[in-house]
């Protein structure tokens, strides 16, 4: 099934749910970042030009890099490109996959070329869907190959002799709505958007939650590894 982005204007307009996001990797993000499959480039714009000196954005979709480039012009500390991972030559600070990896075949190798482009004590901050049991009509119709365990990161990281500085589960209002959307099977839309809505209105609910469970279980996951070489 190809995958066209339909969904990004719902979370582009999910401002509660970015604005967790943010909050709980900001303290990992340092001056020279990139930010690869930037998408519509919202959470850029609206977070990481803000906390950095030089923001670079990568994006492969021909679509998606002409509208980055149109958005992003008159922002002199922007640099915008579409090449892989594997055709970039700078090193960063930090480099962020939020919500792409899962979009990645080749995800282990996507992971160990991300690690070859940070500077010593870099950040590695991927952000992706949690739990297989979620996998659902709606993962496979935007262009998911996989969800995401803890055992997974927990794995590569040991396997690599890596650094973990972060790996939890987040957004548990998020989780029952996706367990609820796997049974009820909403193909249309029209019903994912008004579900985006309702959702994002109880992110902080989450946020609650999440912190009474010390973020054992979430609909997503976010993991920050750091580069000691």
């Amino acid at each position: 099934m190809k995958y066209t982005g339909w969904e990004l204007k719902y979370f582009d307009s999910s401002s509660n749910f970015r604005k967790y996001q943010f909050s709980l990797i900001k303290e990992f993000i340092g001056e020279k970042i990139l930010e690869v499959g930037p998408g519509s480039g919202n959470f850029a714009n609206n977070f990481l030009i803000k906390v950095s000196k030089k923001l670079h954005l990568t994006e492969i979709s021909k679509d998606l890099f002409e509208k980055l480039k149109i958005k992003f012009e008159l922002k002199k500390n922007v640099e915008v490109y579409s090449k892989a991972i594997s055709e970039i030559d700078s090193k960063f600070d930090t480099i962020c996959y939020f919500d792409v990896l899962e979009h990645i075949e080749n995800h282990e190798l996507e992971i160990k070329e991300a690690l070859k482009r940070l500077n010593k004590n870099g950040k590695l901050i991927i952000i992706v869907p949690a739990f297989n049991h979620l996998y659902s009509y709606y993962d496979k119709s935007i262009g998911h190959y996989r969800r995401y365990e803890k055992e997974f990161f927990q794995n590569f990281i040991k396997k690599n002799n890596l650094i973990k500085k972060k790996l939890i589960y987040f957004d548990s209002v998020g989780y029952f709505f996706l367990l609820i959307n796997k049974f009820v099977n909403m193909k249309s839309e029209s019903k994912v958007g008004l579900g985006t809505i309702i959702w994002n209105l109880l992110v902080p609910i989450s946020k609650i939650i999440d912190k009474i469970l010390f973020h054992k279980f979430g609909k997503s996951l976010i993991c920050v590894i750091q580069n000691a070489k």
